[in-house]
């Protein structure tokens, strides 16, 4: 932003100037220049980008600031004792469209954040949509597929004994997708939640993701007078981040923790995988939807929530509740 910074040396020198009595033809013209300067600067922040809100109204009044200047350095000029009125309407005039148009970027900004948050919220919505679809027919469909050709060949046999078998095969296949169905309705409402609370709920959730991975979890301090909106959505960002150091991290041990800090709530998941690329700010990457989803979640529980590589192995997922 050279042209910001520029309309800024300049502005403050015109300012000096005027507040030195310095010659106003000189003032009048660094004024402006200020001005344009600030102008200039406008196109090169993206619409888009989440600083467009704070940074464009404040380039605006930049200009607007500049453009006085300039005005008063032309009034010095014409060597009255008393303004004319025409260049007392032009900084009013400027002032109010500039303000005018510092409300109107400031809401076209919000509007803009809003949409890109409403997208990435539905796109979750139907990316979690497609893996339980996908989950139904690459796994439950396809076996109760196959239990209906097997069910179909017993009824033709008269074997007692293959007939008993085949029940007892049959009744396997079926409890087998009962299990499924039923991880199918935790990962859509987690029933551990509502029947055992918070802490039960995370302490299954760890148990459910060991396998080839070891889990170590420790959540006993998390207390117990949470809103069930705040539960939920602790539940969900821990949930989202053992399935992302499951599923992308390459990790053998994951810990999850729950501890007091001061004031705060602190909620861990870390991992020794693969971690964070070392060559840029987590914070820079480019966000998933899941952790989009999960910065939204924190976000309504006034939390802060962070990732980062501790001494360059693993990651580590922080979440920072105050009470």
């Amino acid at each position: 932003m050279a042209c910001a910074l520029g309309g800024i040396v300049l502005g403050a020198t015109a300012a000096g100037m005027e507040l030195t009595d310095a010659e106003p033809h000189l003032a009048m013209w660094v004024g402006a220049a200020a001005g344009v300067l600030f102008l200039a600067a406008l196109p090169l922040v993206r619409a888009d980008a989440e600083e467009a809100a704070a940074v464009r109204p404040r380039l605006l009044i930049g200009a607007s600031a500049g453009a006085v200047l300039a005005v008063i350095g032309l009034w010095r000029a014409t060597g009255r004792h008393q303004p004319v009125v025409l260049l007392l309407l032009v900084p009013a005039l400027l002032l109010s469209v500039i303000a005018t148009l510092a409300i109107r970027e400031a809401r076209l900004a919000a509007h803009a954040r809003r949409m890109r948050q409403l997208r990435a919220r539905l796109q979750g919505q139907e990316d979690e949509r497609r893996r339980w679809a996908q989950e139904l027919h690459d796994q439950t469909l396809q076996d109760l597929a196959a239990l209906e050709l097997w069910l179909a060949g017993l009824s033709r046999t008269h074997d007692p004994d293959r007939l008993a078998a085949g029940v007892q095969d049959a009744r396997s296949m079926v409890h087998e997708q009962i299990g499924v169905l039923r991880h199918l309705i935790t990962q859509m409402r987690p029933l551990a939640l509502d029947i055992l609370g918070l802490t039960a709920a995370i302490q299954d959730l760890a148990r459910r993701a060991e396998g080839d991975v070891s889990v170590a979890c420790d959540v006993e301090h998390l207390p117990a007078d949470l809103s069930p909106d705040a539960q939920v959505a602790i539940y969900r960002i821990v949930q989202e981040a053992l399935s992302n150091a499951l599923q992308h991290a390459e990790s053998r041990r994951i810990a999850v923790r729950a501890r007091v800090e001061g004031a705060n709530l602190v909620i861990t998941v870390r991992d020794d995988g693969r971690g964070m690329p070392s060559s840029e700010p987590v914070e820079s990457l480019t966000p998933s939807f899941g952790r989009i989803g999960m910065r939204e979640r924190a976000e309504s529980l006034g939390a802060e929530l962070s990732w980062s590589s501790p001494e360059g192995r693993g990651t580590l997922v922080t979440l920072r509740i105050p009470s």
